[in-house]
């Protein structure tokens, strides 16, 4: 840099001197001693702002980055790592509760067989349990009037849940099968291994292939 600005000094002193020496053939005034002083200097502060922004693109070019990029990197190494997940947790924390649910419904003293379910109750399973069923549409028929309560058509001792149809036609559902539909679309990557992992056999839970 000290080299660019050596010659930037010396051409700008000999603009200079070659204007004095002009103005001295023409029959000119002696000009103020001080004029090429500021002159050189004034050239020479330019040089110099000129060789600096050089120098920026330079490094701008060579991967050095700007300010900016320095920012933007430093932000970037501030940011918390992005934490491990695990989706075993994750499905059991969005399917223990909804089991926990329909156990209560089907356990409960508060409905007897027959009887239709509470808004509140029959509003859940609704809208969280009966569309993952694997069968909706086919279960559904004409329309659905209300959800009950009853003894299960193969085993006398359980209970299940029954769509009323809008005809009046009685038809069970299974809301196992409700939830392993919700793990399979819910988290598809994870959901073959999950279900061998976690559901025993049909007979084990004593539901029908409804």
């Amino acid at each position: 840099m000290r080299i660019h600005l050596s010659a930037s000094a010396l051409v700008a002193r000999g603009r200079g001197c070659g204007v004095a020496v002009r103005a001295r053939g023409q029959g000119a005034t002696t000009p103020d001693p001080a004029a090429p002083a500021v002159a050189t200097t004034a050239a020479t502060e330019e040089d110099e702002v000129m060789e600096e922004e050089r120098e920026s693109e330079a490094e701008s070019s060579l991967g050095g980055g700007s300010r900016e990029d320095e920012a933007t990197e430093e932000g970037r190494s501030k940011l918390p790592e992005r934490e491990w997940v695990d989706w075993e947790d994750l499905i059991l924390e969005d399917t223990v509760p909804l089991v926990g649910f329909v156990r209560m419904i089907l356990h409960s003293a508060k409905y007897e067989n027959g009887d239709r379910l509470s808004p509140e109750h029959e509003k859940a399973i609704l809208e969280r349990l009966l569309p993952y069923h694997p069968q909706y549409e086919k279960k559904i028929g004409c329309g659905i009037d209300y959800i009950t309560v009853g003894l299960h058509p193969e085993f006398e001792n359980s209970r299940c849940l029954f769509i009323v149809r809008k005809d009046g036609e009685q038809v069970d559902f299974s809301f196992w099968k409700c939830i392993k539909g919700l793990i399979r679309q819910k988290y598809p990557l994870y959901a073959d291994s999950f279900i061998l992992r976690h559901f025993r056999r049909r007979q084990d839970y004593r539901i029908s292939d409804s």
